[in-house]
């Protein structure tokens, strides 16, 4: 009787402390993302490198469009962040659940990359930091 009421005990914690990741990511690589390139991301660039970026959702955006914001955080002149690029895309109805593409930047310094859906434009998607280094 114990070892039922261990297992039952076991597998309702199980049930209720499991849960999907439903969470966007970016992630950032040297070179354009292919199946090859997926496992070797970096988040530390030189001035001047293309800037590979990928953005995920969890479920489809409904309005296929997304807009990506590049902040740079702090630095001598200016504490707090300043806008440095900015895009809004439309998805492919072919890549629903992704975009990517690059831009460069020149300046080093740390960045953060955020996203946003045009279905929700005042709750952010996700967001991640990136380095331009010497």
């Amino acid at each position: 009787m114990k070892k039922i009421l261990f297992i039952f005990s076991l597998l309702f914690l199980l049930f209720f402390t499991t849960a999907c990741d439903n969470k966007a990511y970016i992630l950032f690589n040297k070179y354009p993302f292919t199946k090859d390139t997926m496992t070797s991301t970096t988040n530390v660039f030189k001035p001047g490198d293309k800037i590979y970026y990928l953005i995920t959702t969890p479920k489809p955006v409904e309005t296929n469009k997304i807009l990506v914001q590049v902040y740079k955080l702090g630095s001598n002149e200016r504490l707090g962040y300043e806008l440095v690029w900015g895009k809004m895309v439309k998805i492919r109805n072919e890549q629903v659940y992704y975009y990517t593409d690059y831009f460069t930047l020149n300046q080093t310094g740390a960045y953060l990359m955020r996203a946003y859906t045009k279905d929700y434009p005042t709750k952010m998607l996700t967001a991640n930091n990136f380095y331009i280094r010497d």
